[in-house]
């Protein structure tokens, strides 16, 4: 049996290959990583706990250091090739900061298409404080930046942000469930603008546009999308 292989530009969000033992188990790992560092949070413990908990950390430390890492640009190579296995784009998608299954900086903030439109949510805890209960607003950036980004989804090519202009409408409390929303407007020829929000309760927080600059060649919408645009995005040859 032929096994599948993935192409970068081929890979949606919340659209990855199912994910093998291996990456479902680097996912738990980092799931409880993340859950030690909310612990650490202003840890009331006596001086002697404190060290022997360091102490651990350190031992473990040791340990993954001698189990060494899968080499990033060759699984990047091998996507680009169109010769990349589920672990690869597991290894891509799963380690992704704020948005990555396997990494302990992650909420998880989860992101999905829906019609013309990225959605999002996540509930971030004490580890994403800025003001006293509240999301810090350089958070909500960062989440907005990785939202609006996958609406290059919707086209052939990739690119890297240009601009991200972000208002600030309302304080986004902590420990409750956040929605993100973001939708193309527009594309011009290596420009790609959008604009997104952040919601609490049916309450927007956040309102964003954006700008992608495509990294090669010109943006145009993927044929499976070309030929029902949404009704709000101006294509401009």
């Amino acid at each position: 049996m032929t096994e599948t292989t993935y192409h970068f530009r081929d890979i949606r969000v919340a659209e990855t290959p199912e994910p093998s033992t291996r990456a479902q188990l680097h996912r738990q790992l980092g799931k409880e990583l993340a859950g030690l560092t909310e612990q650490v949070l202003r840890l009331d413990a006596s001086q002697d706990k404190l060290q022997d908990y360091i102490a651990q950390v350190q031992q473990l430390r040791q340990a993954l250091q001698q189990e060494g890492q899968r080499d990033y640009s060759e699984i990047l190579q091998r996507l680009l090739a169109g010769q990349g296995s589920g672990d690869d784009v597991t290894d891509l998608v799963d380690f992704e900061i704020l948005s990555g299954k396997a990494s302990p900086l992650s909420p998880p903030l989860e992101l999905w298409l829906d019609g013309d439109c990225v959605r999002g949510r996540a509930t971030f805890g004490s580890v994403f404080q800025g003001p006293p209960g509240r999301v810090h607003g350089g958070v909500l950036a960062l989440a907005l930046d990785m939202l609006m980004a996958k609406t290059q989804d919707y086209v052939r090519q990739i690119g890297m942000t240009g601009t991200l202009n972000i208002r600030y409408l309302a304080a986004t409390p902590l420990n409750a469930p956040v929605d993100f929303e973001a939708r193309l407007v527009s594309l011009e020829r290596r420009k790609l603008r959008c604009e997104g929000s952040v919601w609490v309760n049916g309450e927007q927080t956040v309102s964003a546009e954006g700008i992608w600059i495509s990294a090669h060649g010109e943006y145009a919408l993927k044929p499976e999308f070309s030929s029902a645009p949404s009704p709000d995005t101006e294509v401009v040859s």
